[in-house]
């Protein structure tokens, strides 16, 4: 059985910041972990804006505070995102991440699992393991 606290992972290698300050992802599970899917609690920053395209990896996200929203980049559609809301990524959309007044605290499933360390290449997404980063 794997038990983790949040606390067990802040300020170790498996807490990793956004290189702009957007966000901070907390991975409780990894790759390495070996459940098949990574899971992590992810903070986005109050005022914020991250564009993102997960071309790689499938994701659901679960909103436990804060509020926010999520505009597809290909309808300009707007989902609102507030304590209680999922949203899955089932088409690799790409999507502007915004948090409002304060920071979101969201919890995060990816397919393939991470790794650890990655961070939003250039394009929005994370690279595969076996790939180099596109910067």
């Amino acid at each position: 059985m794997i038990v983790k606290t949040i606390d067990d992972v802040r300020g170790t290698e498996r807490e990793v910041y956004a290189k702009n300050g957007n966000w901070v992802s907390r991975r409780l599970l990894l790759k390495k972990d070996g459940m098949g899917f990574s899971f992590n609690e992810t903070i986005i920053f109050a005022k914020t804006e991250t564009p993102i395209w997960y071309k790689n990896h499938l994701e659901a996200v679960f909103c436990l505070d804060g509020e926010g929203e999520v505009e597809l980049v290909e309808t300009g559609e707007i989902i609102s995102i507030q304590p209680g809301t999922l949203y899955a990524l089932d088409k690799h959309d790409r999507h502007l991440l915004r948090a409002h007044d304060r920071d979101m605290r969201l919890m995060c499933v990816f397919n393939p699992p991470l790794v650890g360390g990655e961070v939003h290449q250039a394009d929005g997404s994370y690279a595969l393991p076996d790939e180099e980063p596109a910067l």
